[in-house]
């Protein structure tokens, strides 16, 4: 159980930094402006994403993992998005560009931001087949949910570095992440202007009780994975997870495969 004290002096750590709402990085901005807008070209969107060279060879990388192949392999972004669409590549660029907020400096604090992308990229794979076979959600969207299910934890890690005692202690920085995570990363993506959904999967994503009338929704669907990706197969009091009875998906049988094994490769190059 983290400390109420240390929790609260996190949070004004991270309100005096100016860093509670971490900026969406400029093209991810400008390609959701350009998927929006029903006049765009391909070539609009190719000439926003030529400009980040770093996230156009990511997207080409991407568009030829496992998740997405075709027959031909892409060699240009013009064939990514003729072949994958400008939503789904607009929301590919936005969920690739976050990485670019997972930097840091001191060596303690810069390995704590690399699991937290690695982990990320591993719930996205997994969000991403899980929505494609046991569900009829958006893939993309449960891609992207995946990878934002802890962006709430990016400031926490942050302010970590001016905090010699966290330093020294990554099993507490890991603690005061997962307690804290939920309500940043609500706060982060409502400043973004994402969907709804994001926002639900951010606040629940690690609650394994989870549960809700109707269909199966993303925040399901991130638990799932999570869920997968720690092995684990009932709730803390040893009932049956809500969220993976809802899919009809079986966790005591492992999704992990070399298309998962490929897409988190592409998701996490370049870290």
């Amino acid at each position: 159980m983290v400390n109420p004290a240390l929790e609260q002096a996190i949070i004004n750590k991270i309100m005096e930094k100016g860093i509670a709402l971490p900026v969406l990085p400029d093209v991810a901005i400008r390609s959701r402006r350009v998927a929006e807008q029903p006049d765009s070209t391909i070539q609009d969107l190719v000439d926003v994403v030529a400009q980040d060279p770093a996230i156009a060879a990511r997207l080409i990388q991407v568009a030829n993992s496992a998740m997405y192949r075709g027959v031909q392999k892409i060699n240009g972004l013009h064939q990514v998005i003729t072949r994958l669409g400008m939503r789904t590549v607009s929301q590919l660029i936005v969920s690739l560009s976050t990485q670019q907020l997972f930097k840091a400096n001191h060596a303690v604090i810069k390995k704590a931001m690399q699991e937290h992308w690695s982990f990320s990229a591993q719930i996205a794979a997994l969000s991403h087949r899980i929505a494609r076979e046991y569900t009829k959600l958006d893939v993309d969207q449960a891609l992207l949910a995946g990878l934002l299910h802890g962006v709430g934890g990016i400031p926490v890690i942050v302010v970590a570095e001016d905090i010699p005692k966290l330093q020294e202690a990554p099993a507490m920085l890991n603690e005061l992440v997962m307690s804290l995570q939920p309500r940043l990363g609500a706060k982060i993506v409502q400043a973004w202007d994402f969907p709804p959904i994001y926002e639900d999967v951010v606040r629940e994503a690690n609650n394994l009780n989870y549960a809700h009338e109707g269909s199966a929704n993303h925040a399901d669907v991130v638990i799932a994975a999570i869920a997968q990706a720690k092995g684990l197969t009932e709730t803390p009091d040893g009932k049956p997870i809500p969220a993976a009875e809802k899919l009809g998906l079986d966790l005591s049988v492992s999704l992990i495969d070399q298309e998962i094994d490929d897409a988190i490769r592409a998701l996490s190059a370049g870290f």
